[in-house]
C-alpha cells in the first residue's frame, strides 16, 4: 500500500473507531424502557384486547370492535388469544384468534414504550375467512395493522 492510502485507512478506522464510541456511549446512557404486555389494550378502532404473558407464552381474550360482515365473529364478537412473546424491553409478539364462524385472525408487532409512560402494541394482522370452496379462495385473506394503546394494568384475563 502506499503512504498516502495508509494514511486515509489509519484516519478511516480512527473515525469509525471514536464514532462507534459515541454511539456506544449513548446507547448506554439511554435509560431502557420496559414494555409490559400484560393488561388492557384498545385499538384505534375500539377493539378491545385483554393479554397476560407467563414467561414466553401469551393468553387473553380479544373482543372486536369491527367484523368484514355481521355475525363473522359470533354473537359475542369476542374469542380467546393464544400467542407468543419474546424476552426483551421491547418485545416481540404474535397472537392469533379463531372467531366463532370459522375465520382465524393472526397479529404480529411488538411493544413499545412511549416517552411520556405509555405502551403501544404496533401490529400487522392477517384474516382468513373460511372459504366454501378452492374457487372462493381469492377473496378469503385481509391485511392491515392496529396500533393498540395500553389502558390499563391487570393481574390476568
Amino acid at each position: 500500500m502506499k503512504p498516502f492510502t495508509v494514511y486515509l485507512f489509519v484516519l478511516a478506522l480512527g473515525t469509525a473507531h471514536i464514532i462507534t464510541g459515541q454511539v456506544l456511549l449513548q446507547d448506554s446512557e439511554r435509560k431502557v424502557l420496559h414494555c409490559n404486555v400484560t393488561g388492557e389494550w384498545r385499538s384505534e378502532l375500539g377493539s378491545h384486547l385483554l393479554l397476560s404473558a407467563v414467561g414466553p407464552e401469551v393468553r387473553g381474550v380479544y373482543r372486536t370492535a369491527v367484523e368484514s360482515v355481521r355475525g363473522a365473529a359470533g354473537l359475542e364478537r369476542e374469542a380467546k388469544v393464544f400467542g407468543v412473546v419474546s424476552n426483551s424491553p421491547q418485545p416481540t409478539i404474535a397472537f392469533s384468534v379463531v372467531w366463532a364462524k370459522g375465520s382465524c385472525t393472526t397479529w404480529v408487532g411488538q411493544c413499545f414504550s412511549l416517552p411520556g409512560g405509555g405502551q403501544v402494541l404496533n401490529m400487522l394482522w392477517m384474516l382468513r375467512s373460511a372459504a366454501q370452496s378452492s374457487v372462493d379462495n381469492w377473496g378469503s385473506t385481509r391485511l392491515g395493522e392496529d396500533r393498540f394503546i395500553f389502558t390499563r394494568s391487570v393481574d390476568s384475563p
